[in-house]
């Protein structure tokens, strides 16, 4: 009944804080340090009734048998109460432990098979698609200018898609695997896929037929995507 009270007296606070907002804000300064007191009441309700909630299951399981017999309309009302928030305490932690459980397991165990399924292979046909090269290292004469440049490699793109390999000049600072983290030899050969990173051909081959992305910027060769 006290807490029936106190809910109505901060409704009614709440209520006439709206009233007095609309009119133009009278009555405002005793709001807050009344709304604290009933906050304090209410609290201090609460304490009062967990402690009584104990001492009483513990007088109606220990002196059942006399309570019974002197009053049992009460004795089982009391035991009704009791059995309530009984069942409403195990459904609270069952809950919570329903919730922990998709949280710690169904959870990491969704992302875990999201993550198998967006991850499968390329096929050996779509590896052996990819433009193939050769490894050159770029010396003074093959990198005079830009322009020059841009034209060679230009050239080399189009012998590597027609299936047989070009050539691509790269710095001695890019030619390296960041697979097998082993530095190109002149004559190595290249796969490049279309987001434009290099790699060994046995190298991104193993790799390709079990994970479809770039190693470096997570791009699908399959769906023409970066996974984020």
């Amino acid at each position: 009944m006290f807490h029936v009270g106190f809910v109505c007296a901060e409704y009614r606070r709440r209520d006439g804080d709206g009233d007095d907002e609309l009119v133009g804000g009278s009555g405002l300064s005793r709001s807050p340090s009344r709304s604290r007191m009933i906050k304090r009441l209410e609290s201090l309700n609460t304490v009062i009734s967990s402690i009584w909630w104990v001492f009483g299951f513990y007088w109606i399981v220990v002196g059942g048998q006399p309570l019974l017999q002197d009053a049992p309309r009460l004795y089982w009302l009391t035991v009704v109460f009791l059995a309530f928030d009984v069942f409403f305490v195990i459904f609270c932690i069952g809950m919570a432990f329903v919730v922990f459980l998709a949280l710690f397991c169904c959870i990491p165990i969704l992302a875990i098979a999201y993550a198998v399924a967006s991850t499968e292979g390329a096929s050996e046909d779509t590896i052996r698609s990819l433009p193939k090269y050769r490894y050159r290292p770029a010396t003074v004469l093959s990198t005079f200018n830009n322009l020059g440049m841009e034209e060679v490699l230009g050239a080399r793109s189009g012998l590597g898609n027609n299936g047989s390999s070009g050539e691509l000049f790269l710095h001695s600072e890019d030619s390296e695997c960041c697979i097998c983290l082993s530095s190109y030899v002149d004559g190595a050969e290249l796969y490049t896929l279309p987001c434009n990173h290099h790699f060994h051909c046995s190298c991104i081959s193993k790799w390709l037929l079990i994970n479809a992305t770039c190693p470096l910027c997570k791009f699908n060769i399959l769906k023409g995507d970066t996974l984020v």
